[in-house]
Parts: C-alpha cells; sequence; structure tokens
C-alpha cells in the first residue's frame, strides 16, 4: 500500500516550494541533455561517419567527469548550501547545450561532454542533499518527486528533440533546448535562493553532523562492509541502466521502429517513470534495501526482453519494465545511504556513491558500443546485463540500513520510552 501519513503530509506541507524549484531545475536543467544524446548519435554518425562506439563515447566522457563532479560538488554544497550548488550546476548544462552549436569534430564533441560531466551530476547531488535536508520519514518519496522532474523531461523532451533536429538540424536543434535553462530554471533558483530558506530542523542536522571530522567519519565508514557493498551495487548497476539509455535509440531503430515511433516509445518510457518514480521512492520507505534488491531484477528483465523489441506486445512490456527498473536506478543511492549512515557530511557522502554509480555510467554505453562494434549486434552486451542486475542486487540486499532502522523504532517508541543511540558508521 502506499504511504502517506501524517507525518508524510506535514513534510510536504512545510517544504513543497523546495520540490517544485528542484523539479523545475531537474526538468530543464537535467532532463534537457540527459533524454536528447540518444537522439544525436544517429546524427553525427551520419555526419561525421563516425563509428557507434566513438559516437556514444560523448555519454562516457559525461559520466567520466560526472565522478569528479559528484566528489567537488558534494563538498561544495556542505560548505556552500545546495541551492548555490545546484545554480552552478544548472549553468554549466546551460553552456554545454548552446556549445552543441559549435562541434565540428571529436575534440569539441567531447568537449561538451565533459560539460554535461559537469553539470548533470552536479544537478543530482545538490538536488538529492537538498531533499535529504528536508525530508526525513518521506525521504525515499520526496526523491521520486523530486525526480519527477527528469521523468517528465523524460516525456517531453525526445519528442521535443527529435522535432526540433528534423526543423533546425541537430547543432542548433540542441543548443536551443537551452532556452529553458535561462529562462525558467534559473529564476526560479534565484527565487530559492533568496526566499525558500532550508527548515530549522535541517540546518540544526547539518550544523551537528560537523562534530564529526570528516577524515574520522569517512575513514571509519570505508572500513564497514556496508559502503562496498553499496558501490559496488550502484556501479554494476548502472553500467546497465546507462548502457539501455544511451543505446535506446539505436536499439530501436535496429527494431524496425522509425525515428518517431523511436521518439514516441522512449516518451512512453517517461511516461511510465512519472510513477515509476513515486512508486520506488515509496517502496524504499517502507522496507528499505530489502525492496531495493527487488526493483534491480527489474533491469535483468529488460536485458531479456530487449533481444525481440520488433513485437509490439514485447515492446510494451519493455516500456513498462525499463521505466520501473530505471526509476529504482535514480533513487537508490541518496535513498539507501542516508538510510544507512544518516545526515552527517551529506553532501560528500552522496557525492562520493553518486561518483560511484556515474564510474557505471561511463561504462556501460562504452562497453555496449564496443560489444556492437565488434560482434555486429548487442547480443553479447544484453546477455552480460542480464547477470549485473541479479549481481547488485545480491550487494544491496547485505547492506545494513541502520538510519532507517533507528528511525522506525523511533516511530514505533512510545513518548515516554527513552530514545536509543544514533546509528555508527560502518
Amino acid at each position: 500500500m502506499f504511504q502517506f501519513d501524517q507525518t508524510f503530509r506535514d513534510e510536504f506541507r512545510a517544504n513543497w516550494r523546495v520540490l517544485l524549484i528542484a523539479v523545475t531545475a531537474l526538468f530543464f536543467g537535467f532532463s534537457a541533455p540527459a533524454y536528447a544524446l540518444p537522439f544525436i548519435y544517429p546524427e553525427v554518425i551520419k555526419d561525421f561517419g563516425w563509428t557507434r562506439e566513438q559516437a556514444t563515447l560523448l555519454a562516457t566522457a559525461k559520466y567520466l567527469t560526472g565522478v569528479i563532479s559528484c566528489l567537488v560538488f558534494g563538498r561544495f554544497l556542505d560548505i556552500a548550501g545546495a541551492w548555490r550548488a545546484l545554480m552552478v550546476s544548472i549553468l554549466f548544462g546551460g553552456v554545454a547545450l548552446f556549445g552543441f552549436a559549435f562541434v565540428g569534430g571529436l575534440t569539441s564533441y567531447y568537449a561538451v561532454g565533459v560539460l554535461l560531466g559537469i553539470a548533470g551530476p552536479g544537478a543530482m547531488v545538490s538536488c538529492f542533499v537538498l531533499v535529504g535536508r528536508t525530508f526525513r520519514a518521506s525521504q525515499g518519496t520526496a526523491t521520486g518527486m523530486v525526480l519527477l522532474g527528469t521523468a517528465i523531461g523524460g516525456v517531453v523532451m525526445p519528442v521535443v528533440t527529435a522535432q526540433l533536429i528534423e526543423a533546425f538540424g541537430w547543432r542548433t536543434g540542441m543548443a536551443a533546448l537551452s532556452a529553458g535553462i535561462w529562462l525558467v530554471a534559473i529564476p526560479a533558483l534565484i527565487y530559492g535562493m533568496l526566499r525558500v530558506p532550508i527548515t530549522e530542523q535541517a540546518a540544526s542536522a547539518s550544523d551537528a553532523s560537523e562534530s564529526v571530522g570528516v577524515r574520522e567519519y569517512f575513514g571509519k565508514m570505508m572500513r564497514g562492509s556496508s559502503f562496498w557493498l553499496m558501490s559496488t551495487a550502484f556501479f554494476l548497476v548502472t553500467i546497465v541502466d546507462q548502457a539501455l539509455t544511451q543505446h535506446q535509440v539505436l536499439m530501436l531503430l535496429d527494431a524496425g521502429l522509425s525515428k518517431d515511433d523511436g521518439a514516441w516509445a522512449v516518451s512512453a518510457i517517461g511516461v511510465v517513470a512519472i510513477f515509476g518514480r513515486l512508486l520506488a521512492g515509496n517502496i524504499l520507505d517502507r522496507s528499505s534495501n530489502r525492496g531495493l534488491a527487488g526493483l534491480y531484477f527489474l533491469l535483468t528483465t529488460c536485458a531479456i526482453l530487449s533481444f525481440a523489441l520488433a513485437n509490439p506486445i514485447v515492446l510494451v512490456s519493455y516500456i513498462v519494465v525499463r521505466a520501473m527498473g530505471h526509476s529504482s536506478v535514480m533513487v537508490d543511492g541518496p535513498v539507501i545511504s542516508r538510510h544507512t549512515y544518516g545526515t552527517q557530511h551529506l553532501g560528500l557522502l552522496t557525492g562520493l556513491l553518486t561518483a560511484m554509480a556515474n564510474l557505471g555510467s561511463a561504462t556501460g554505453p562504452w562497453v555496449m558500443g564496443r560489444m556492437y562494434d565488434v560482434a555486429g549486434s548487442y547480443q553479447y552486451a544484453l546477455i552480460l546485463f542480464m547477470i549485473l542486475p541479479a549481481v547488485s542486487a545480491v550487494c544491496i540486499w547485505f547492506v545494513n540500513p541502520r538510519a532507517w532502522k533507528a528511525q522506525r523504532a523511533d516511530a514505533r517508541r512510545r513518548p515516554d520510552e527513552p530514545a536509543e543511540g544514533s546509528p555508527a558508521v560502518g
């Protein structure tokens, strides 16, 4: 049953403006480049004669840069605040999209990927920390709501991108996508910085966390098993998720769909993901890592269904399963890390684990492109992608979400009973 009790409602009533601004920022600043990239791969392959590996290496450049970006933004937002960090990342996104107008070869093409690697992961980490500091009992559901910005973008951007490329060419079309950043996202963030401070409860939690030094905190955390289990799970599952995302249009074209039909199929995934983000977040609120382990198997199912996308029934099934699988990967890191370690040094913690996911995101598209160029099909890549989510599910199953367990125990405890100590790092 979907959980939305009085505690949930109180948190949402107090922080709805935070969610609205974050959704707006992710819709224009994150979704535009994230969902547009697969539509330019066929164009650059045709214009420059590149291989699929060369074309999709743009995503690898983006996510490799994102590994460093996550760490830098994680520490930056602990010091400067989530609003400022989010503003900086969104500005980089606008510059990156406009930069497509000047691409003339591989060097400039990959340079845009580097700018995207600063923008996208930085925006995501900033939004995750913003939610983590303003929501407690409903963090998973709130994270799912913030990610509606990416889900709605997944519906709108594929169709808009395809139409812009058809009308103006891929360079001008991609540059035009930056208009929403300059005209909507940036003004919304300025309003947030000036008029929507984080709540007193979140500020106190953040200040309290600084009582433990960064080096001491992370040294103790890395000596425990949960950190490495989460890192392995996030790395492997994002290999599969981003490989399927970046090669999605190429796979649909190989299955016999037209460019327009492929765009509508990708948009349909976005429609289902609107509900998928909320459902996945709510599942994590109720069952934490055990629920996530079950959700990871949806990506194994995606790989299996990918063998028969030309079949309309299989294609519809793939759209639904793919949307839910991708939704689980979007909400997993910020929710499970907070369930395990609480809010201490939340920015750097979220950045560190998101960096591990970005390593997977950088690896997946390249691996899939390379295997296609060698074998002439996606068959062997898809077999590999049937296995990796299962390994991730096993890893995440054995994570111990101490903070989540303590929080649920506190919620069940009678008011006159003493509170237990905070969960230890490990």
